[in-house]
C-alpha cells in the first residue's frame, strides 16, 4: 500500500457566504394511534385568533398570534375535508407585530385591516395596518393619526396615546352600530372600561377613517373587583359603578391586567361583553341590558359558561370568536393570555354554538385546540438527536420545562420519540413521555430539562447529561456496546458538582482535542469578568482520562471559563439570555450553533480558541429564523443526504424543523503521522479510504473508530493483527477519532477524511 498522510488537528478554517434555503421539513409524527397533522408549528402558549382570507378564494381562514414571542402562524380552511393547514408562505405578508392583533375590516372594503400593539416604543396603545390585495400582493400599510403612528384622542386640547396597556387585549367591533369600529379597552388604573367612539361616520368620513374620542369613562358602568373575578354591577344606567362602598373615596386602583371582547350574544343588537382578568382562572359573562348607544350591564356570568364546563384556565384568559367550520354562528375559543408559565399544552379551549333557536348557547366541545395536533411539552422546549435504540437511525429527545397537571402540580419530563421510517424518510412515534422517569425529580424541585448526548469519557459510547432549572446536571451513563440500545446507569445528580447557576444547557464535545468530553453549557443570566458582560457560555475541560471523566466545578480555575468564546447576544445587561449552544461538525470543521432569549441562532467556528478568546463569527441571525423566545437549536442529518437538518424548540414547547445547507464533513490541512515515541504508525491512502495502523513493536493493540459526536462505528477489524485497516468509504466525509489500546496505555488520533 502506498504511504499517505493523515490529519491532525490544525483546520484550514475558511468560511464562505451560505445561501439558506430554510426549507421546512415535514417529518410524519406519531402519537399514540394517530398522525399528527401539523407536528413541526411550534406549539401555543399565549396564542390570539382571528379570521382572515389570506388566498382570497372567499373561503374564512385564520391567523394566530402568540404574544410569547411574537409569532404568527397563517392557517388555511379546507372547507372539504374540515381540515386546517398551516400555510407559511403568508406569514412573510405581515408586518412586524408585538404583544397582540385582531384582524377587522374597518373600512369595508373587503380586505382585513390589523390592529394591534403600538409600533412605537414605550406607547401604549393602538398602532392600524390598512390592508390591501392587488394582482395577487398583500400589502399592510401603517396608518397615521395626525402625526403620530398610534391612535390618538384629545384629552382637555392636548393630544395623547389611547391607552391599552401592553399586557391587555382591547375589544375592537362596532360598538354603537353606525358602521365604524370602536374601541372598549381598560383604563390605566384597571378598574373601568373606556369607551372610545370612532367619530368616522358623526364627520361624515364614511367608514373608513380612525379618529377616536375617549366617549364613556365607564362603559357598562361596571367596576372591576379586587377580590375575585367578579365586576361590580351598577345599579343606575347613568352612574358608573362604586362597588357599593361607603366612605369618600371608593374607587381605589385595581390590578392592571384584562382582555376584553365584545358579541352581541343574544341577538338583542347591542354588544355583550366577555372579561378575563390577570388574577382569574375564568371568564365573566356581562350581559347588556339597553342598546347600542347607551350601554349598561344589568347581569353577569362570573363563571361562564354556568350551564356548561366552566372556562377553567391558570391565569389571564382571552376570548375569541372566530369562524371554525361551515356553521353560521362562529366559535368561541378561549386562551391563556399571560406570558408567565401557567397551563401550556392544552391552553386553548373550544365552545360550539348550541344550534337551537335563540341566543347563543356555547358547549364545550375541546381543550388543546391545534396544539392536539402539534408537538407541545408545554414551554422551554429543548431537543437533541442521538440513535437511542441502535437501529442506525436517529431518534428524538425533547426536555421541557414542565407541564402543568392541575391547579398547582408541575411535572417536568423529556419525550422520547423513536424513529421507525428508514435511512430516508424519517418518521417518528412517541415512545413515551418520561424518558427515564425524569418527572420522578419533580420534588426536587429540579426542571427545564435540556437533555444532550456525547462521550464524556472517551470509552466509546454515548452518554446522556441533562441540564436543569438549578444549573446543575444529570449524568446518566451509557453501558452499551455501539449498535446496541442504550442502557443508562442510575443518574449522578449533581455531576460533578458543576452548576452555572439558573438552566443550564449543556454540550458534550472534544473541545482540546485529546479524546475527552468537554462541556460547554449555557445558562439562564451569563457572566462578566472585569471589562463588564463576557459570555453566556461556560466551559468546564475534562481533566480525567479515558473511562474516567474529572471535572473540577470551579469556573475560575483554568482550563475552566465562565468567558467562553465571548458569545453574546443583543440584549440589554441583566435580561435573562437563555443561551443554548449545539455543537457540530460541518463542512468547515466544528462549530457552534447558539441559541437563546431573542429568538434567533448565531452560528460560530475556531472552538478551541473560546477557551481563552473569542469564537469566530461565521453568520449572525443564521437563515433569517425567528423561533420566538428561548430558541434551542439542534442538527442532525435525518434523511442522510449530507445535509443537516436543523429542529429548534423555543419558549413555547413546540419544535419546528427545517432543511439546511449546512454540510456534513469538513475540510482540513493535512500532517505526518508517525512519531517515534508512539508504538504504531497510521498511514491514510485518499485514494482507497483506508486507514492503516502498523504496530510498529510487534504486538498488536485495539482500535476503535468513532465520530466527531463520540458516536462508535462499526469497522471489520481482525484485532489480532499487527497491521489493521480501517475501511472509511461506508462513512461520509468528516472528521473522526482513531482510539488505539495497547497495554494499559491509550492514544486518540484525529483523522479527517475529505474523500
Amino acid at each position: 500500500m502506498k504511504n499517505k498522510t493523515y490529519i491532525l488537528i490544525l483546520f484550514l478554517s475558511v468560511y464562505l457566504f451560505r445561501v439558506h434555503a430554510q426549507e421546512r421539513f415535514d417529518i410524519g409524527v406519531k402519537v399514540g394511534q394517530a398522525e399528527r397533522t401539523m407536528p413541526w408549528t411550534g406549539g401555543y402558549n399565549a396564542p390570539q385568533f382571528s379570521n382572515i382570507d389570506l388566498n382570497r378564494d372567499g373561503i374564512t381562514d385564520m391567523i394566530s398570534f402568540d404574544r410569547q414571542g411574537d409569532i404568527l402562524i397563517p392557517y388555511i380552511h379546507l372547507p372539504a375535508s374540515g381540515r386546517w393547514i398551516v400555510d407559511w408562505s403568508y406569514k412573510s405578508i405581515f408586518p412586524k407585530l408585538v404583544d397582540w392583533v385582531l384582524v377587522v375590516d374597518y373600512n369595508h372594503d373587503g380586505v382585513e385591516d390589523l390592529f394591534t400593539s403600538s409600533s412605537e416604543t414605550g406607547i401604549a396603545g393602538i398602532s392600524v395596518y390598512k390592508g390591501s390585495y392587488d394582482n395577487g400582493q398583500w400589502a399592510f400599510v401603517l396608518q397615521h393619526d395626525r402625526d403620530r403612528d398610534y391612535l390618538q384622542i384629545s384629552v382637555q386640547n392636548f393630544l395623547t396615546n389611547l391607552y391599552v396597556s401592553w399586557d391587555d387585549i382591547p375589544a375592537v367591533s362596532d360598538i354603537d352600530g353606525d358602521g365604524d369600529i370602536d374601541i372598549l379597552a381598560y383604563e390605566p388604573g384597571g378598574s373601568y372600561i373606556n369607551y372610545y367612539l370612532n367619530q368616522s361616520m358623526e364627520n361624515g368620513w364614511g367608514s373608513d377613517s380612525i379618529r377616536y374620542k375617549l366617549d364613556d369613562l365607564c362603559w357598562g358602568k361596571i367596576l372591576e373587583n379586587e377580590l375575585n373575578q367578579e365586576v361590580y354591577l351598577s345599579n343606575n344606567p347613568d352612574v358608573c359603578s362604586d362597588g357599593h362602598f361607603t366612605g369618600e373615596d371608593p374607587v381605589v386602583p385595581r390590578h392592571s391586567g384584562s382582555t376584553t371582547m365584545a358579541l352581541d350574544i343574544d341577538a338583542d343588537g347591542d354588544k355583550d361583553i366577555f372579561i378575563g382578568d390577570i388574577s382569574s382562572r375564568h371568564i365573566v359573562f356581562g350581559l347588556n341590558g339597553l342598546n347600542a348607544q347607551a350601554s349598561w350591564i344589568v347581569d353577569q356570568d362570573a363563571t361562564f359558561p354556568s350551564q356548561d364546563t366552566v372556562i377553567d384556565l391558570p391565569y389571564f384568559l382571552g376570548t375569541f370568536s372566530v369562524q371554525l367550520d361551515d356553521d353560521p354562528e362562529p366559535e368561541l375559543l378561549v386562551a391563556v393570555n399571560s406570558r408567565a408559565l401557567t397551563e401550556d399544552r392544552k391552553s386553548v379551549w373550544r365552545y360550539d354554538d348550541d344550534p337551537s333557536p335563540g341566543p347563543l348557547n356555547y358547549k364545550l366541545t375541546e381543550k388543546g385546540v391545534f396544539q392536539n395536533q402539534m408537538i407541545d411539552l408545554g414551554s422551554n422546549s429543548r431537543p437533541a438527536v442521538s440513535d437511542i435504540d441502535g437501529d442506525g437511525l436517529e431518534d428524538l429527545l425533547i426536555g421541557g420545562y414542565h407541564y402543568t397537571d392541575g391547579p398547582t402540580t408541575r411535572i417536568p419530563s423529556i419525550w422520547y420519540f423513536r424513529n421507525t421510517g428508514t435511512l430516508h424518510s424519517p418518521y417518528f412515534e412517541l415512545l413515551t413521555d418520561d424518558f427515564l422517569n425524569m418527572s420522578q425529580f419533580a420534588g426536587f424541585p429540579t426542571f427545564d430539562f435540556a437533555p444532550a448526548f456525547g462521550d464524556i469519557d472517551g470509552n466509546g459510547t454515548l452518554d446522556l447529561i441533562v441540564g436543569e432549572q438549578n444549573g446543575k446536571l444529570f449524568f446518566y451513563r451509557n453501558n452499551s456496546p455501539q449498535g446496541q440500545p442504550m442502557s443508562f446507569d442510575p443518574p449522578v445528580y449533581p455531576y460533578m458538582n458543576i452548576s452555572v447557576g439558573v438552566s443550564s444547557a449543556p454540550q458534550i464535545a472534544d473541545i482540546n482535542g485529546d479524546g475527552l468530553g468537554d462541556l460547554v453549557i449555557g445558562e439562564r443570566t451569563g457572566n462578566a469578568d472585569q471589562n463588564g458582560r463576557c459570555s453566556n457560555l461556560n466551559y468546564f475541560e475534562n481533566l480525567g482520562t479515558t473511562g474516567n471523566a474529572v471535572f473540577n466545578s470551579d469556573l475560575n480555575s483554568p482550563p475552566n471559563t465562565a468567558c467562553y468564546g465571548r458569545v453574546l447576544f443583543d440584549l440589554q445587561p441583566g435580561l435573562p439570555q437563555y443561551s443554548a449552544p449545539y455543537i457540530f461538525v460541518s463542512k468547515d470543521g466544528v462549530e457552534l450553533m447558539a441559541g437563546g432569549d431573542p429568538g434567533k441562532l448565531n452560528l460560530y467556528g475556531d472552538l478551541e480558541a473560546g477557551k481563552t478568546g473569542s469564537l469566530t463569527v461565521i453568520e449572525t441571525e443564521y437563515g433569517g429564523f425567528e423561533f420566538g423566545n428561548r430558541s434551542s437549536p439542534a442538527l442532525a442529518d435525518l434523511d442522510h443526504d449530507g445535509k443537516f437538518e436543523l429542529l429548534a424548540g423555543n419558549q413555547r414547547g413546540g419544535v419546528e424543523l427545517f432543511h439546511t445547507d449546512l454540510l456534513v464533513g469538513t475540510t482540513a490541512i493535512v500532517q505526518p503521522s508517525d512519531h517515534p515515541d508512539k508504538p504504531y504508525q497510521i498511514m491514510y491512502s485518499n485514494a482507497e479510504n483506508i486507514v492503516e495502523v502498523v504496530w510498529k513493536n510487534g504486538v498488536p493493540g485495539k482500535i476503535e473508530l468513532y465520530d466527531a459526536i463520540g458516536r462508535v462505528l462499526n469497522i471489520d477489524v481482525d484485532q489480532a493483527e499487527i497491521i489493521q485497516a480501517i475501511n472509511l468509504e461506508p462513512f461520509p466525509m468528516g472528521i473522526y477519532f482513531v482510539r488505539l489500546q495497547l497495554g494499559n496505555k491509550t492514544w486518540v488520533e484525529k483523522i479527517v477524511d475529505n474523500k
